[in-house]
């Protein structure tokens, strides 16, 4: 009964949190630390008192899960710390087996996201142009071409992809 609370009280801390870093980074394009940082530390207090020491521990491994993830992947993608951290959240909310999922759904959404933006604001052939030139001088032993970010570039509110993705996840029941 107790696992089953807290389980039902982290999906309610996972909401709230998501809505708020949406609100947040659509308005001023910032997920912020006093939001994300509370919340994992919720999410561990939660797996302590529903599952004790290995309940915990689940929360941890949910939030490495994500960091391993995001720092294997880092060359590849550009998110924000504040992504990163929000992302990190949700693992420690939700656990190792959840976070997996949650990323991996974002990771796909986010894809879709993307795409959408593109086509919204008629960027594809900028992007795609920009993203052949920074690969071609990466593999060619050249300086790592920079790709522009921030509102130049039309940066994406990566939060709506994590929200997407997490609230998939639980959809699904992950």
């Amino acid at each position: 009964m107790q696992v089953q609370v807290t389980e039902l009280a982290a999906t309610g801390v996972v909401l709230a949190m998501l809505a708020t870093a949406v609100v947040a980074d659509l308005r001023v394009g910032k997920i912020f630390n006093w939001l994300t940082a509370p919340c994992a530390a919720v999410g561990i207090a939660l797996g302590a008192a529903g599952g004790g020491l290995p309940g915990m521990a689940d929360r941890l491994s949910g939030m490495a899960v994500v960091l391993v993830g995001v720092l294997l992947l880092s060359r590849a993608a550009t998110v924000g710390g504040g992504d990163i951290k929000l992302l990190m959240a949700v693992g420690a909310l939700k656990g190792f087996h959840f976070a997996l999922w949650a990323m991996l759904l974002t990771g796909v959404l986010g894809g879709l996201v993307a795409l959408v933006y593109m086509l919204r604001h008629r960027a594809i052939k900028e992007t795609a142009l920009t993203m052949m030139v920074a690969t071609m001088v990466s593999s060619a032993g050249g300086q790592s071409a920079a790709i522009p970010t921030g509102p130049a570039a039309g940066k994406i509110p990566y939060s709506t992809a994590i929200a997407l993705g997490t609230l998939s996840a639980l959809a699904l029941g992950m």
